[in-house]
């Protein structure tokens, strides 16, 4: 007699036929995505060095920015800062977030700028980093301008006499007078200059006006304290440059005031033709020894990162610094 098949009964449980699919990392997993805003407070914070600082620009309560970096931290499991009486400072979990923090952030201002360039808008935020004697001389005065032409674009000034590095700061354009350092930089020239000797008319009033360039040792020097090259005067002499390097009476660490100190009628200084120019076209500088001014030209070039020079957004602003820049 042939056997029966057995048939299995409706009631009997069926086998789970999904797949199971476990994280290789299960904590990792669970970790949930960091909000942008509290990104951004984060690396505002470690640029600005206290929360207290980010509150004032952002006028809101330092609690509010304390529990944006709480959130961070409960988020992916790290410590990102050191919190003291000194200041910020950060873990190396904090500067890993911080680096690709920032490259999120920029991704994201790149993704509104293309959707705002789709609209023929030209919108987000420019980090601009420049000497202080460009920025009060050419760009604050020129901004009114940007303003009208791009409403929807946010313009942040750095102004500081220094070589700052794009990618670990997080800046989309600096301004670099013949500093080209970084290859791998793309750069545009928007002006150039060349140096000389300027005093006040007050001052040579008072002192006389030096016949050759040895006599300015008899005279007044004013000096950079930190950028050294710009202690090294350089002449043309008998067909030839040649360069003295000199010692001030008075310093400053910064261009602009250097220059406002010669115009102050306090000494003689070697200024920026781009800056010293239009003061002497007024009345208010009066150039020394101008058969032996240096003919050497130095550039000014707005550098950016390598394809961000395409942006719209970084368009509109280092077209508006050689515009600034070529106004006088």
């Amino acid at each position: 007699m042939p056997s029966k098949a057995t048939v299995p009964s409706i009631n009997a449980p069926r086998p789970d036929l999904r797949a199971r699919v476990e994280p290789a990392d299960s904590a990792a997993a669970s970790l949930a995505p960091a909000a942008p805003a509290d990104l951004a407070v984060f690396v505002r914070a470690v640029e600005l060095g206290s929360f207290s600082a980010v509150a004032r620009e952002r006028d809101c309560a330092a609690s509010q920015v304390s529990r944006a970096v709480d959130r961070l931290e409960a988020a992916y499991r790290v410590r990102l800062l050191r919190r003291s009486t000194h200041g910020l400072s950060l873990t190396p979990e904090g500067r890993t977030l911080l680096e690709h923090g920032r490259s999120v952030l920029g991704a994201l201002a790149d993704l509104a700028d293309a959707l705002a360039a789709d609209r023929g808008e030209v919108s987000g935020t420019v980090r601009l980093a420049l000497s202080p004697a460009l920025a009060q001389r050419f760009v604050v005065p020129a901004l009114p301008q940007l303003v009208l032409r791009h409403p929807q674009l946010r313009l942040e000034m750095h102004a500081a006499d220094r070589v700052v590095d794009l990618v670990a700061e997080g800046f989309d354009v600096a301004l670099r007078a013949n500093h080209l350092r970084q290859q791998n930089l793309v750069a545009r020239r928007v002006g150039r200059y060349q140096r000389a000797v300027y005093a006040s008319p007050a001052y040579l009033r008072e002192h006389g006006r030096p016949r050759h360039p040895d006599e300015l040792a008899g005279h007044v020097a004013i000096t950079h304290l930190e950028a050294g090259h710009l202690n090294r005067w350089s002449f043309q002499i008998d067909g030839a440059v040649a360069t003295r390097t000199v010692q001030g009476t008075l310093s400053a660490n910064s261009t602009w005031a250097v220059m406002e100190m010669v115009l102050a009628g306090l000494g003689v200084g070697w200024l920026s033709s781009v800056l010293a120019e239009p003061l002497q076209r007024e009345g208010r500088l009066v150039e020394l020894l101008p058969a032996w001014r240096d003919p050497t030209w130095f550039d000014i070039h707005a550098v950016m990162l390598p394809d961000r020079d395409r942006l719209p957004r970084i368009r509109a602003v280092v077209d508006f610094l050689a515009e600034a820049l070529a106004g006088d």
